[in-house]
Parts: structure tokens; C-alpha cells; sequence
């Protein structure tokens, strides 16, 4: 109970914390995904208003060529006519004057000035040399005084209309137009609202965010305008507050589905832990030896067999052995599993081994097996036991955990003192080679079974199984080759005049002890037939 107290404790703060992350995340997705609308949104606003101060552009560059090369007098009745038409004839002029060294002498709307009018010192000027006066006082139809911008080209200037982008206003978000001049770093204002933030700022293109204020600077390719556009970020965010809800609820099932999803593969996992080791101090029928023959090609005899674990958890749902033997060494109790294994096995097969003397038993062993005297103890205690010599069982080590040579030296060198035999399990998949093997003495090498399904394919790596068997001979070392299933492959291991040993399904599964006795009086029966006559191992 205090386990299962422990873990619904566990799962519900996994649960809990999946749901605060989740919903925060899904809050932060949600305003991401507005920010991103947002730009979105300004930035097609902002094209909008540049395309339009280009046309406006477009329409200031064909009145200066054409009132600057006027056939008509200056500021003569039929200039002054021909000046009105065209004001007339424009949405966003509302006067065009005649000029000359900065001072005006007549317009469209005043027509010819009693007083000249002095100009002054321009806002800025462009970098084509156009001049542009920024909150000039305009004399309109009705006598109110108010402000306009200029811009004078030549002889010639314009007063462009206060409302010439109101027609594109949109509601809660700002804009502003501006002439630049990116050698002096001048933004100039002429239409919109003043901005606040520094001009060089302004003149990068792109996304800013300052003062709480979304801010985008899209500027004309072809002129020298700008337009930028703003938006508020708590408009952003107060204009889709159902949204962002939408996304934090989204997010916290998320994160709860997460949650959960971590909480029970930990609590799956430190279940599987919790009844492994339990099947293993109770000697669980659960936890199950199962027995593969190794046989010899050229004798087509059984020569012994590996003894596999195999377990199934309390729901009878069988665990892959990578994974418990695994979680039994991360957990630190696989010494434990290695002595019911060495116990179950040798005695299962102990009088069979005593009546047989050429028949072997492999057995797997851990690299934490190898440290200490406790593998030894046990291997002598239970090969007493049964009375059965100690160079019938065989010690398979995975060729990584030979890895460490001065680690399992004294260990290999012990075993073999006392009479076993050691074999290097999943030869070609690891660190060693077949010299540095031979330092260490052991009897035999397990070729991996990816090499064995090259066989007959062209695998770049097909080469690499002859190349072992060869050199593997030449050292006096024995081969047993993993994984033969198929009749191809027998036929291939046969014709390479190698003494070779074969384990795989072609020759029989992992089987219980009882159904292993029965194929070894099979196999003994067929080996007397002679090779060529028997079918079957």
C-alpha cells in the first residue's frame, strides 16, 4: 500500500505540474500565435501605405516635370489655369506654387502674391536635392489657418493634403509616413502621428518592440518614404482574450496528457523494477530458463545449449529480455539474476551433463558479474551440487564488457584456472579484436547474427564473416555463428571448410529443459544417419 501510495502521490504531482506547465505554455503559445497575427497585420498594413506613397510619389515626380518645363509664362493667367486644373485634378494636392530661389510668387489657390512669400530653411532635404517643409501655416478656402507639408522640386512646390492616408486609417492602430535621407539619418514625419522612438530605429525595416508598443518600418524601394506601423500590445492581447484561453486550456490538457503519460511509464517502469526483483527473491515461476542448442556442422551433433531468462510480469504480458535484464542492472540487482539463472539451469540440466560430459552449458554473465568472488562461489557450489566437471559450463561475456582489459584480467584468468570456459558473446558489435581477445584467453567467439544475415547479400559488411572465421582459425579460437535460419546460410557455414558451431532457429527455439531432452535423443539419433542423409536438427 505504501508503494501504490507513493506512486499515486507521484502521478498526481506529474499530473499537476503537466497541467501548471501546459497551461502556461499553451498561454505563451496563444500570445505568440497573436503576436504573430499582429505582424502579420501591420506588415500587410504597412505595404499598403507604402504602395500608396508611391502612387503619391509617382503623381509629386510628374507635376514637377511638367509645371518645370511649363510652356506658359511665369505665373502668367494661363500658368496659373493650367496650375488650378491640375490641383483640381488631384485627390491629395490641395495647391501647387511657383517658385524661385526658396521664395514663393504665386499658386493654384492664391494665385499671384502681392508679397512674395520666403520659404525658409527646408525640414529635409531628399538626396535627389527635393526639398520638403514640414508644419507649414496654409491659408485654406475658409480662412482657418492650418498646417501642411511642402515640397518643392526646381521651381515648383506642392502642399500635399493633411488627409491624404485617412483613407486608410484603421481603427487601434497607429501609422506614420516619413521621408528619409539615410545619409544624414534624417526621419522626417509628414503624414500620420510623431513617433517617439529614435530615427535610426526607425529606418531598420522590421519588427520592434518598445514601451509596450508593437511597432513595423516598411520603407519604398523605389523612394525615399517610409511607413511605420503600431499597434499597442495590450490591444494585442485584450482583442483575443479568448483565444489565449483557448490555448491555456489546450495546453494544460496537453501538459496533463504529458503528465499522465511520464507519471505511468515511471510508474510502469518502477512497477516492472519492483516485481522483477521481488519474481527474483521469491524464485518466481515467473522468471523461467529457457535453452537454445548449439550445434556442430560438422558432426550435425548438439553440443550444448545457452540457457536464455525469460520472464512475464504479474499480468502475464512477457517482458522483451533486453529490457529486465537491463532494468536489473541499472536497479543493481543483477548479480541477483545471474545466481537464479546459474541455479535453475544447472540444476534443470544437471543430470544430463553429468550422463553427457561433452555436452556444455553456456550461461550469460553481466560485466558486474565479473567483479568479485561471488560468480565464482556460486558456480562452484551448484557444479558440486549436480557433480558435473566445471569445463561444461561455459561463460558467455557481451564483447563490450571485455572492453576494460585490466578489469576482468584476474576474473577471466580465475575462471579459467578453476576449469571454465569462457566465450565472448556478440563478437564484431563491440570494442575488441581478435588479438586483443586472445590476451584474454577465451575458448570461443559468438559471431552477431547481423553478420550472419549478410550471407548470400551484397551488405557491405558481407566480407567481414569469412574475414572472422579465417582469422579465428588461424588463432586457434572457436567460432560459433549466431542466428542461422535459414538453409542458405547452413549451406554457406558448411562449404567454408571451417570448424564452425551453429545456434539459431533453423536448428530449434528456445525451448524448456523437458522439450530440450527430447531434441538431443532427436539430434543424437539423425547425427548416426550421417551428415548428407540427415533433414533436420
Amino acid at each position: 500500500m505504501r508503494f501504490l501510495g507513493g506512486d499515486f502521490r507521484k502521478i498526481l504531482c506529474l499530473a499537476i505540474a503537466g497541467i501548471t506547465l501546459g497551461c502556461i505554455a499553451g498561454f505563451w503559445v496563444g500570445r505568440a500565435s497573436l503576436l504573430r497575427t499582429a505582424k502579420a497585420g501591420l506588415a500587410g498594413y504597412g505595404e499598403t501605405l507604402v504602395v500608396h506613397s508611391d502612387e503619391l510619389s509617382a503623381e509629386l515626380g510628374v507635376v514637377f516635370r511638367r509645371v518645370n518645363h511649363s510652356q506658359f509664362p511665369y505665373c502668367s493667367d494661363q500658368e496659373l489655369a493650367s496650375l488650378q486644373a491640375t490641383t483640381f485634378a488631384s485627390r491629395d494636392l490641395k495647391d501647387i506654387g511657383r517658385t524661385h530661389s526658396g521664395t514663393l510668387y504665386c499658386s493654384a489657390f492664391l494665385g499671384r502674391l502681392a508679397q512674395p512669400y520666403l520659404e525658409g530653411r527646408p525640414t529635409i532635404v531628399l538626396a535627389d536635392g527635393t526639398n520638403v517643409y514640414t508644419d507649414v501655416a496654409v491659408v485654406l478656402a475658409s480662412t482657418d489657418h492650418a498646417t501642411a507639408t511642402v515640397v518643392e522640386s526646381g521651381n515648383v512646390d506642392v502642399v500635399l493634403s493633411p488627409t491624404a492616408f485617412d483613407l486608410w486609417s484603421r481603427p487601434h492602430v497607429g501609422y506614420t509616413i516619413a521621408w528619409t535621407n539615410h545619409k544624414t539619418g534624417q526621419f522626417i514625419p509628414v503624414a500620420g502621428e510623431k513617433l517617439a522612438l529614435d530615427a535610426p530605429k526607425l529606418m531598420t525595416q522590421g519588427f520592434e518592440i518598445a514601451r509596450g508598443v508593437l511597432y513595423h518600418t516598411q520603407c519604398s524601394t523605389a523612394n525615399p518614404v517610409c511607413a511605420v506601423t503600431w499597434e499597442e500590445l495590450a490591444n494585442i492581447w485584450r482583442g483575443s482574450r479568448r483565444m489565449q484561453v483557448a490555448y491555456a486550456i489546450l495546453g494544460g490538457v496537453l501538459g496533463l496528457a504529458l503528465g499522465l503519460a511520464i507519471a505511468f511509464w515511471y510508474a510502469r517502469a518502477t512497477c516492472l523494477e519492483s516485481q522483477l526483483h521481488h519474481a527474483i527473491k521469491q524464485d518466481s515461476r515467473a522468471l523461467y530458463v529457457v535453452y537454445q542448442p548449439i550445434m556442430d556442422l560438422a558432426s550435425r551433433r548438439c553440443t550444448g545449449c545457452e540457457a536464455l531468462v525469460r520472464w512475464s510480469d504479474r499480468y502475464g504480458v512477457s517482458i522483451a529480455p533486453d529490457i529486465f535484464v537491463k532494468l536489473a542492472e541499472e536497479a543493481g540487482f543483477i548479480e541477483e539474476l545471474t545466481e537464479l539463472v546459474v541455479r535453475r539451469s544447472i540444476r534443470e540440466l544437471g543430470p544430463r551433463l553429468r550422463e553427457h560430459p561433452e555436452w556444455t552449458l553456456a550461461i550469460n554473465v553481466a560485466a558486474a558479474d565479473m567483479l568479485g568472488e561471488r560468480l565464482f562461489a556460486l558456480l562452484n557450489r551448484y557444479v558440486r551440487e549436480v557433480g558435473i566437471h566445471p569445463d561444461q559450463i561455459i561463460l558467455e561475456l557481451t564483447e563490450r564488457s571485455t572492453a576494460d582489459l585490466d578489469r576482468v584480467r584476474n576474473s577471466l584468468q580465475q575462471l579459467s584456472r578453476s576449469g571454465y570456459k569462457v566465450h565472448v558473446d556478440d563478437f564484431g558489435t563491440g570494442f575488441s579484436s581478435l588479438s586483443y581477445l586472445n590476451q584474454l584467453a577465451v575458448n570461443a567467439i559468438k559471431v552477431d547474427r547481423s553478420f550472419t544475415n549478410t550471407i548470400g547479400t551484397e551488405a557491405v559488411n558481407a566480407s567481414i564473416l569469412p574475414q572472422i572465421l579465417s582469422m579465428a582459425e588461424s588463432m586457434n579460437v572457436d567460432v560459433i555463428v549466431e542466428g542461422v535460419e535459414t538453409q542458405s546460410q547452413l549451406e554457406y557455414l558448411e562449404s567454408t571448410d571451417k570448424a564452425v558451431h551453429a545456434q539459431g532457429w533453423y536448428f530449434g527455439r528456445p525451448m524448456p529443459a523437458t522439450e530440450l531432452f527430447g531434441f538431443l535423443e532427436s539430434s543424437q539419433v539423425e547425427a548416426g544417419l550421417g551428415a548428407k542423409e540427415a533433414v533436420s536438427f
